[in-house]
C-alpha cells in the first residue's frame, strides 16, 4: 500500500525549519568573531584526543560511504516499482539528501578555503600549530584548507531532517544524534563552532529542498 506519510511538512513547519537554517547562518560569522577561537584552545586543553569525543564526532561518518549506493538501489527500486512504501520513500528521499548534501559541501569547501584547528594533514597550518586562522578563498581544493563546512553536520542534518520531517517520533533520536556530533567535532577540535553551524545550515536546507521538491513534482 501507497505511504500515508506526508513528505513534506505542513507550510508552518517547513518555515521553522527554514527559519533553524537561517539563524544557524546567521550565527556563523558571530562564532567566527567570538567563539571560534577560544572554544578552539579550551577544546585543545580540555576534549582534544578523548576517544568519547572523537567517537561521538564519527556518528555520521556510515553517511559517507553509504549515501551513493543507498541512492542507486532506492532510486532503482523508485523506477521499477513507481511508489515506494513508507519506510522506502524515507530512504530514498534521505539518500537523495545526503548525496546532494555532500557535493554541496564539497563545493562550498572548495570556495571558501578555510584552515583547521590543529594540524591534521600534510601538515597543513592550523591555528593550534602555527596560530593561522584564515580563509582562502578558492584554495578548498587542497585538503589543508577545506574546514568549512563541516561535511560531517552537512550530511547529518541532511538525514536528521528529512527522517524528523516524515518521522516525527523520531525527532528526539535525531536530536540527540545531531548534538552529540556538534560536540564531538568541536570538542575534538576537528572543526570550529562556525564549520558546525554553517554545517547544519546547509544540511537542513538541503533537505527542505528535496521535501518540497518531492512534494511538487514527484507524486
Amino acid at each position: 500500500m501507497p505511504s500515508t506519510i506526508p513528505v513534506v511538512p505542513p507550510a508552518s513547519r517547513a518555515r521553522a525549519w527554514w527559519f533553524a537554517s537561517l539563524v544557524c547562518l546567521l550565527l556563523a560569522p558571530a562564532a567566527i568573531a567570538w567563539l571560534d577561537r577560544p572554544v578552539s584552545l579550551a577544546a585543545h586543553a580540555l576534549t582534544h584526543g578523548n576517544r568519547w569525543v572523537i567517537l561521538a564526532s564519527d556518528i555520521p561518518t556510515p553517511l559517507f560511504a553509504l549515501g551513493a549506493p543507498v541512492l542507486l538501489v532506492s532510486s532503482a527500486a523508485y523506477v521499477w516499482r513507481r511508489r515506494l512504501p513508507g519506510w522506502a520513500l524515507t530512504l530514498w528521499l534521505t539518500s537523495v539528501a545526503v548525496v546532494s548534501a555532500s557535493f554541496a559541501k564539497l563545493a562550498l569547501k572548495f570556495i571558501f578555503g578555510r584552515t583547521w584547528p590543529e594540524t591534521w594533514v600534510h601538515n597543513n597550518p592550523s591555528f593550534i600549530a602555527n596560530g593561522v586562522f584564515e580563509f582562502r578563498l578558492f584554495a578548498g581544493g587542497d585538503a589543508a584548507y577545506s574546514a568549512f563546512p563541516s561535511g560531517h553536520l552537512s550530511l547529518l542534518l541532511a538525514c536528521c531532517t528529512v527522517i524528523a520531517v516524515r518521522h516525527p517520533r523520531l525527532r528526539l533520536l535525531c536530536a540527540l544524534a545531531i548534538v552529540l556530533t556538534a560536540f564531538g567535532q568541536v570538542g575534538a577540535n576537528f572543526h570550529w563552532v562556525s564549520d558546525v553551524l554553517a554545517g547544519a545550515a546547509l544540511g537542513i536546507a538541503v533537505a527542505q529542498c528535496v521535501l518540497t521538491a518531492h512534494a511538487r513534482w514527484g507524486q
